[in-house]
């Protein structure tokens, strides 16, 4: 069997492509005599077919996230900024209102430019502060970006990935507070899942906070654990992350459910990042 040198075999692929491509017509997209080009061309693909890798993968690490979220009664929701209807409201224009107040605030949400702050929606039950909570995160998935980096020997190349986000009903997150402590290995496992990843997500929801430490009148703290749990939480990401609060209770009320240090870094200073939906009609009730 004849042996031949890769610069034989080179030189007939070479030949072999370029009677091809006259058979059909078509030109060949690269001088294949030139080195060079050649070399260039190849790298190029390379390039984009990592690339397109790489997309890949953040979008799989992206979807992975969400999907670690911890929805009340287990079923997830889907809502848009579009969907929210203000016809339901008696008050068509505070309605409104919310919606362009909370639409305004996923807007600075996008970018890693501005410092992240906190947004509550307070009010009464079933006026839609779960749902305007889920547009925000909904809008800030599919239009927002943070900075990620690639390290190599010699320094770091800095890339646009996703925006991690994550939904946390709290009373879901008590109850596998309450298995885990009963010895429930899968609750257990679950639950550090459920804190490692809310401790990282870009934009955290926090929903019915509060519901853990009890219903109107009977306002009581928040299991031990929990507390902890929660601090830990909000130690990890004061400053650094966004977290977005719904609750049906008041900030005085929260105080008597979480240590006091807790509740003032989590509620928001400022006026503009906290919406009150106490104008609204109960909307949720009329459709059981």
């Amino acid at each position: 069997m004849a042996m031949h040198s890769v610069a034989e075999m080179a030189a007939s692929i070479s030949a072999n492509l370029k009677r091809i491509a006259q058979e059909k017509g078509q030109p060949l997209p690269v001088d294949l005599d030139n080195k060079d080009e050649v070399k260039a061309y190849m790298k190029a693909n390379n390039d984009k077919h990592v690339g397109e890798w790489n997309q890949r993968l953040k979008r799989q690490k992206f979807d992975h996230v969400y999907k670690q979220s911890l929805w009340s009664g287990r079923t997830p929701i889907a809502f848009n900024f579009s969907s929210w209807d203000s016809s339901k409201q008696i008050s068509k224009q505070n309605a409104e209102q919310l919606k362009q107040k909370a639409q305004q605030l996923a807007q600075q949400m996008l970018t890693p430019d501005d410092k992240p702050f906190n947004v509550m929606f307070e009010g009464s039950p079933g006026t839609g502060k779960t749902s305007l909570a889920i547009a925000m995160i909904d809008y800030v998935r599919h239009h927002g970006y943070r900075w990620g980096y690639i390290k190599h020997p010699d320094g770091a190349e800095k890339y646009k990935r996703y925006v991690d986000v994550l939904f946390l009903a709290t009373d879901e997150m008590l109850e596998l507070v309450y298995h885990s402590m009963d010895g429930d290995g899968q609750a257990r496992n679950q639950l550090q899942q459920v804190v490692k990843f809310a401790k990282a997500a870009d934009v955290l929801i926090l929903d019915d906070f509060g519901t853990e430490g009890g219903m109107k009148g009977t306002i009581r703290p928040v299991h031990k654990t929990m507390q902890e749990l929660m601090y830990d939480i909000n130690n990890a990401r004061f400053g650094k992350k966004y977290t977005i609060i719904t609750t049906n209770n008041t900030v005085e009320e929260l105080r008597v459910m979480y240590n006091v240090k807790l509740i003032s870094r989590l509620i928001p200073t400022n006026a503009e990042h906290t919406l009150n939906f106490n104008g609204l009609t109960d909307v949720r009730s009329k459709m059981l």
